[in-house]
């Protein structure tokens, strides 16, 4: 037993020795709130829409532009939930060393005290611990960080960026219902924007099964007006009138999203399918005019190779100097005029770096169809988020100027001088 406790305490020391350098050193701790419930999020979303694509629910091409959305949304939720300045750890004092010395072993002493087996040391066996198995641990990860969300926004309502993340975990999580009134929260906030509204009515069907003939029935004829050429528009809007039985109308909306799928092999097969059961409800007579008068679509422009940049120099006014930090975070948006809550283009960086300027382009859209060269106009905002958190909040500084012209590539400057 001497032998062991001995041999116990020349082991501590050799550790002391080992960690109390380290711990004397600059260190440099980064959060990493959400980083696992993002990356959770994105795999099981992903597997769900890998289901719904066998199963013939989505197209090929809807499949694909949610999985860049997924991927490309997970990139940026990473760079945003985990801090992009580190927060300089203070240099221990003098006494660090000391007090280590001193309670490691006492607390080591306490700890096998209380857990140790001293019969141990002349070979009693000792009952392992039991450990929590790790997606257990990560699954209380995962509701805790929802739940923290919640409370946020309970604190924070007007935060339409909030309420759209979570209306998609609640979608990946399949609490349908309440990813209805998140995504309610996000239109009240910010006007019935396509987007969102597409997002809106899908959540609408699934809580009635998948049903698009119900509550999304209405929510989908209105994103059919705001965006009649949208290639997902119309694939819905032909499902809910074939669902219903209208298969003139359903054909009419399949008619016209077919010549958009050329590229697309596998979604152009699945629609063809769906085609021929509508057509194989009409006879031959209903079928031709309905494909005479078929309109011809124009895929040219569906996707513009034009760049886009936008070039923004960002100050702070020298009065309000001294209501920021250094280290307070700096959000550069440009958002679409009449859009989606989601930035098309974001860069974060700290006031310490300002002034600065920075370029705004395609490269860092969030969603393939949210570039900015899809938009003629927008609006650029830049403000000194005292959360560290996107989304203007009391207290916070800020400046913003609309609406921009995306292809004029003229040169924007904003002098951050105002107070929420």
């Amino acid at each position: 037993m001497t032998s062991f406790i001995i041999s116990a305490v020349v082991l501590i020391l050799i550790a002391i020795i080992f960690i109390v350098p380290t711990l004397r050193k600059k260190n440099y701790a980064f959060s990493e709130e959400y980083d696992d419930l993002n990356i959770d999020i994105a795999k099981d979303r992903l597997k769900e829409l890998k289901v719904q694509l066998d199963a013939g629910e989505i197209s090929e091409q809807i499949y694909q532009q949610m999985h860049d959305e997924l991927e490309s949304t997970l990139a940026l939720d990473l760079s945003k939930e985990s801090k992009q300045e580190s927060v300089l750890v203070k240099e221990k004092n003098m006494f660090s060393p000391v007090i280590l010395a001193v309670s490691i072993p006492l607390m080591a002493a306490a700890i096998y005290y209380q857990l140790g087996d001293f019969e141990a040391a002349t070979g009693s066996r000792i009952e392992a611990t039991s450990i929590p198995a790790a997606e257990d641990r990560q699954q209380m990860t995962i509701e805790q960080a929802v739940r923290k969300l919640e409370l946020r926004l309970a604190e924070q309502p007007e935060n339409p960026e909030g309420w759209f993340m979570l209306a998609k975990t609640y979608m990946t999580m399949k609490h349908y219902h309440k990813a209805v009134e998140a995504y309610e929260k996000v239109i009240s906030q910010v006007g019935e924007e396509p987007e969102v509204l597409l997002r809106y009515a899908d959540a609408l069907a699934m809580t009635e099964g998948g049903n698009l003939t119900g509550r999304a029935k209405p929510v989908v004829d209105k994103i059919i007006k705001l965006m009649p050429d949208n290639p997902s528009v119309l694939w819905m809007a032909g499902t809910a009138e074939n669902q219903l039985g209208n298969y003139s109308q359903a054909l009419i909306y399949w008619y016209r999203v077919r010549p958009m799928l050329t590229q697309e092999a596998g979604s152009l097969a699945q629609l063809d399918v769906l085609i021929k059961g509508a057509e194989g409800q009409l006879n031959g007579k209903e079928i031709a005019q309905l494909k005479q008068a078929a309109p011809v679509v124009e895929t040219t422009g569906m996707a513009s190779t034009e760049k886009a940049e936008i070039v923004v120099t960002v100050e702070l006014d020298p009065a309000l100097k001294d209501k920021v930090l250094a280290t307070d975070t700096v959000f550069i948006f440009a958002k679409a005029m009449q859009g989606p809550p989601m930035p098309l283009a974001a860069v974060k960086q700290t006031v310490s770096a300002l002034p600065l300027t920075v370029s705004l382009n395609d490269a860092m859209a969030m969603m393939p169809q949210m570039k900015l060269s899809n938009f003629d106009q927008v609006k650029i905002s830049a403000v000194v988020s005292k959360s560290g958190q996107p989304g203007t909040q009391a207290g916070d500084l800020f400046a913003e100027v609309s609406p921009v012209n995306v292809k004029s590539q003229e040169k924007i400057k904003l002098i951050i001088d105002r107070v929420k």
